[in-house]
């Protein structure tokens, strides 16, 4: 009689759709014990859930959080032309950023061809009012279209808001030439806002062969070479770290026009959005390991991959001691 009570009461709730005091009525039951009713079902399997479409990225999105501590991740399927990958990531990204950005928000913005994606991606608003606030310069010495100017511009452009422009490029001349621009008061103005981001929106560079700094004209293949031998495995807004996120100095960052990572980790949450390839998974394991961000977008063969490293690592440094 029991199970046969059981199995009424859920037909009544999941199949009839009905609400805990319509099932009460019906079966001549109070509400509190409709609810203790349906509790049972569920605990002694009269009722099981099967959720029909494929789960392997819920999977993946929880191994990222517990294991690196962030607040969120989002895995999205890889597309099958490796081409798409940075439109794929970008339209993910812009449809989690919608749910996240509100009016008079402050967003920092860093650099990167993948950045650049999710703008297109992001559905206009006309009182969006977001100030797009950018943490690093802007201008190479090649225009390839995903400088922070046009990325800034494109955001503030879809959501109604505004932008604000470092007037500089990303890497000067030199030392003094940095000190220099820092003390001009619109570039501190602009990056003191930035500082004060409520939210930044990041990508990931690997230390491979064509990153953003060497499509920019401020490194070549000796420099880039250089990185490796000193253990960098990537960089976020010009800032090298090797796969423990430790930084790594190189020089760049004496004539680098950006936040310092110190100012990167006091805005409240940091969301980067990368992926692609075992170079840019060791550098997405960099950027987690040292903590460097909060939120990870990426796509399910690099969050694999990821995972993967970690635990490789783990494994040998446990070998080893």
């Amino acid at each position: 009689m029991q199970d046969d009570l059981l199995a009424r009461v859920a037909w009544l709730y999941y199949i009839e759709d009905l609400t805990h005091q319509e099932i009460g009525d019906r079966v001549h039951l109070p509400r509190v014990k409709v609810t203790r009713l349906l509790k049972k079902a569920r605990e002694e399997g009269v009722v099981e859930f099967r959720i029909v479409k494929p789960t392997a990225h819920l999977d993946l999105e929880r191994q990222l959080r517990h294991t690196f501590g962030l607040s969120d991740a989002l895995v999205v399927p890889a597309p099958l032309d490796p081409e798409r990958l940075r439109e794929s990531l970008g339209a993910a990204a812009a449809g989690y950023l919608q749910g996240v950005f509100h009016p008079r928000m402050v967003v920092g913005l860093g650099m990167g061809r993948t950045l650049a994606e999710i703008a297109r991606f992001i559905e206009s608003q006309e009182q969006g009012d977001c100030i797009f606030a950018e943490m690093v310069g802007g201008a190479g010495t090649n225009d390839l279209g995903f400088d922070t100017y046009n990325v800034s511009w494109l955001f503030a452009d879809r959501c109604g808001g505004t932008a604000e422009h470092v007037f500089s490029p990303v890497v000067v001349e030199s030392s003094e030439a940095r000190a220099t621009l820092l003390g001009d008061s619109r570039i501190a103005a602009a990056l003191e806002r930035a500082a004060k981001s409520d939210l930044a929106l990041v990508g990931i560079g690997a230390t491979a062969e064509g990153m953003v700094l060497q499509h920019l004209g401020y490194c070549d293949e000796e420099a880039v070479r250089d990185l490796r031998s000193r253990g960098a495995v990537g960089d976020i807004i010009g800032h090298f770290f090797d796969r423990d996120g430790r930084p790594v100095q190189c020089g760049l960052e004496e004539r680098l026009v950006a936040l310092s990572l110190d100012q990167l980790h006091q805005i409240p949450s940091v969301i980067a959005v990368a992926g692609g390839g075992r170079a840019k998974s060791l550098a997405m394991l960099g950027a987690l390991r040292g903590q460097h961000i909060d939120v990870l977008i990426t796509d399910m063969q690099s969050a694999q991959m990821v995972l993967e490293e970690h635990g490789a690592a783990g494994a040998t440094r446990e070998a080893n001691q």
